[in-house]
C-alpha cells in the first residue's frame, strides 16, 4: 500500500460574501483568520487507487466535482472511487447559491476545481510506501456540541479516524468528529473554524491532516466562542491519540447508488407552502419569507418539470475493513448510528456534505416537527420536502448494502 497527501489553498479574495447564519445578511470577507484549503489524500494498493478530499468550504456544486472526477481519471481514479466533503464552514464562501445565504462570486467559483485538482497532484506527487495503518476511535467528554433540533437528541461522541504511517515521510491522519461549523459566528473573517485549528494542530504534531466532518445536520457547538472552538479542536487531537489499534493494509472503495423519494406537490400546495411560510415570518418583507417566495416562484415556473423521486449516490471506502460512507446531505446523528447498528461497527465514519450538497436530509421526527431542516431548509436549498421516513431507508439500505460487501 502507498499514499500520498496534498492540500492547495482556496482562500476566497477580500469582499466576498461569506456562507450561512441567516438570510441577505450582506456578510462580506474583510480579512482571513485562517486559510482555507482543499486536502487530498491518495491510497494505492495492487494498482488500485483511492482518493479522498475534504474542502474548507460550506459545500461544492455539481460542476466543480465534475472537474475534479476528470481531473482523478488521469491518474487512474475513477468517479466511483473518489471520496469529495465539506467541512460546512460558515465562515467561507459559496460555491452554489443558496438563497439568502450568501451570494456566489462566478470569478473566484471558476477557479475551484482547478484549485482542489492541484491538492491531488501534490498527493499524487507525496506517494510513498505505507507502513503501519492504524484505526483510531475513541470517546470524548466535555460540554462543547449539542443536538440543536430536540432536547436531549443524540449527540456522536466520538473521534474516528486512521493514521497511514509512511517510509520516508510524515505519517498522514484521518481525523473525523461531527458538528457544524459555526463556533466563530457571524464574523467577517474567513476561516476553516474548528476543522482547520483540529489540522493544524495535529500539523504541529508533524502529521499531514485531512479532518472529514461528520453527519453534523442535527449538532451546534454549545455556547460557541473563539476559546471554545480551541478547547475543541483539542479535545477531538486528544481523542484521535486515546486508542489505536492496527488495520491490515487493505482497501476497498464504490458508491452506493439511492433513489430519494420527493413530496408531490401541486400549484396550490407550493403556494400554501409559501403563503404559511410568510405568515409564520411575519409578513412578506421578513428576510425568511422572501426566501420562501423565491423557492414559490422558481417551483411554480418549473412545476411540469418537477420529479416525485431522485437517483442520488453515496460513496463508501473501506480502509483496513473500516467503513467509510460519505452522503451527499447535512445528514442527522440517527443515521449514521442506524448504520453503525446494521454493520455492528461502531467505528465505522459516517460524513456528510459530500460532493453537491443537497441540503438537510431530516428524519422522520424533525419532519414531524416541522422543523427547520423539514421544510424551510428546502426553501434556500430550491427543492422539494422528502417523504417522511428516507433518512431512515436511506441508512437502512446503505447499511444493509455496506454489509452484503463487508460479508
Amino acid at each position: 500500500m502507498r499514499a500520498g497527501f496534498g492540500k492547495w489553498e482556496l482562500t476566497p479574495p477580500m469582499g466576498i460574501e461569506l456562507a450561512g447564519y441567516g438570510y441577505y445578511l450582506g456578510r462580506c470577507a474583510l480579512s482571513v483568520r485562517d486559510p482555507l484549503y482543499a486536502r487530498a489524500v491518495i491510497i494505492e494498493q495492487d494498482g488500485a487507487r483511492q482518493l479522498i478530499i475534504s474542502c474548507d468550504l460550506l459545500g461544492l456544486s455539481k460542476a466543480v466535482c465534475a472537474e475534479v472526477f476528470r481531473h482523478a481519471e488521469s491518474y487512474g481514479i475513477p468517479a466511483k472511487r473518489v471520496i469529495i466533503v465539506s467541512i460546512h464552514t460558515h465562515t467561507g464562501p459559496c460555491i452554489k447559491y443558496h438563497e439568502g445565504c450568501g451570494y456566489t462570486d462566478d470569478a473566484y467559483v471558476a477557479t475551484v476545481g482547478g484549485l482542489i485538482c492541484r491538492a491531488v497532484d501534490e498527493a499524487a506527487a507525496d506517494l510513498a510506501e505505507v507502513t503501519e495503518l492504524h484505526e483510531a476511535y475513541a470517546p470524548f467528554e466535555g460540554d462543547h456540541i449539542y443536538n440543536r433540533t430536540v432536547a436531549d437528541g443524540p449527540v456522536d461522541r466520538f473521534v474516528r479516524g486512521f493514521t497511514l504511517t509512511r517510509q520516508g515521510k510524515a505519517p498522514i491522519a484521518m481525523v473525523n468528529a461531527a458538528c457544524h461549523g459555526v463556533f466563530r459566528g457571524r464574523v467577517t473573517a474567513v476561516s476553516a473554524d474548528f476543522a482547520g485549528e483540529v489540522n493544524r494542530l495535529m500539523e504541529e504534531q508533524g502529521y499531514r491532516c485531512i479532518y472529514l466532518n461528520g453527519l453534523c445536520g442535527d449538532i451546534d457547538p454549545w455556547k460557541p466562542t473563539d476559546a471554545r472552538l480551541c478547547e475543541f479542536a483539542q479535545i477531538v487531537v486528544n481523542a484521535f491519540h486515546q486508542q489505536s489499534r492496527p488495520l491490515l493494509p487493505t482497501m476497498e472503495g464504490g458508491e452506493l447508488p439511492f433513489t430519494l423519494s420527493l413530496t408531490s406537490v401541486t400549484e396550490e400546495e407550493i403556494r400554501g407552502a409559501a403563503a404559511h411560510a410568510v405568515e409564520i415570518a411575519g409578513g412578506a418583507d421578513k428576510p425568511a419569507a422572501r426566501v420562501a417566495l423565491t423557492w414559490e416562484k422558481e417551483m411554480v415556473e418549473k412545476l411540469a418539470d418537477l420529479r416525485d423521486t431522485e437517483d442520488i449516490t453515496s460513496k463508501y471506502l473501506l480502509l483496513g475493513g473500516v467503513p467509510v460512507v460519505a452522503f451527499p446531505f447535512e445528514g442527522f446523528t440517527k443515521i449514521g448510528q442506524e448504520v453503525r447498528d446494521i454493520l455492528g461497527r461502531p467505528d465505522a465514519l459516517m460524513l456528510g456534505c459530500g460532493e453537491e450538497l443537497l441540503g438537510y436530509l431530516p428524519t422522520r421526527d424533525d419532519i414531524a416537527r416541522e422543523a427547520y431542516a423539514a421544510l424551510e431548509s428546502t426553501f434556500l436549498y430550491k427543492r422539494l420536502p422528502v417523504v417522511p421516513g428516507e433518512a431512515e431507508r436511506l441508512g437502512e439500505e446503505t447499511g444493509r448494502h455496506l454489509r452484503e460487501i463487508l460479508q
